[in-house]
């Protein structure tokens, strides 16, 4: 038997070890390691519903103009929130649109003249926001026909925005919390305006 030194296999060892591991790093080409997509940021979906609801208060004033005064105020108020949402949002924010609202009653477009379909768009369907249940479709507005039954889809709005701004600031970072029952506090204060 050969009498190794302590100091010999010491050495061996780790030299043996940074081989070893140098292998398994060196050598053939490495994958990427699998990302997720980012998920988007959840306030940019409260964004797209304030901006519904400005769209809703813009196309129910164009349509009964004898509400203007009532509704003035509170149409300012979600502006107002859009634009603190953007803020919040910083550079992922998305533009606001430029095209006006446009009221979506039957027949009607944002000029007055005839539109081809009921719904105002090209497909016939309107859409509604998950949280505001403002429908629209093709960048228009559906406006009930008379000023009591607009009022009471705005106010339907406000309970679902209110609601749905509340669930939100359940999740989110304290700051946009705080933001969000702020806004969720207001849209409640709106129903008993409307009312």
């Amino acid at each position: 038997m050969v009498a190794v030194a302590r100091r010999s296999v010491l050495i061996g060892g780790a030299v043996g070890a940074g081989l070893l591991a140098a292998g398994c790093t060196a050598g053939g080409p490495s994958s990427p390691a699998p990302t997720t997509p980012a998920r988007p940021d959840p306030l940019l979906a409260e964004l797209a519903d304030e901006r519904r609801l400005v769209a809703g208060y813009d196309a129910t004033i164009a349509r009964h103009p004898a509400l203007r005064a009532r509704l003035t105020a509170v149409r300012d108020d979600h502006a107002a929130h859009a634009a603190a949402l953007v803020t919040a949002l910083g550079p992922a924010a998305p533009p606001s649109s430029t095209t006006p609202a446009a009221t979506d009653s039957p027949g009607v477009s944002p000029t007055g003249s005839p539109t081809g379909s009921p719904t105002g768009s090209p497909t016939g369907s309107p859409t509604a926001s998950p949280s505001t249940g403002i429908e629209s479709s093709g960048g228009r507005t559906r406006v009930p026909a008379t000023p009591p039954a607009a009022v009471a889809a705005l106010r339907a709005a406000e309970r679902a925005a209110a609601s749905a701004r509340g669930t939100a600031a359940l999740t989110a970072t304290p700051d946009r919390a705080r933001l969000l029952a702020g806004i969720s506090a207001s849209e409640a204060s709106h129903v008993a305006v409307l009312a």
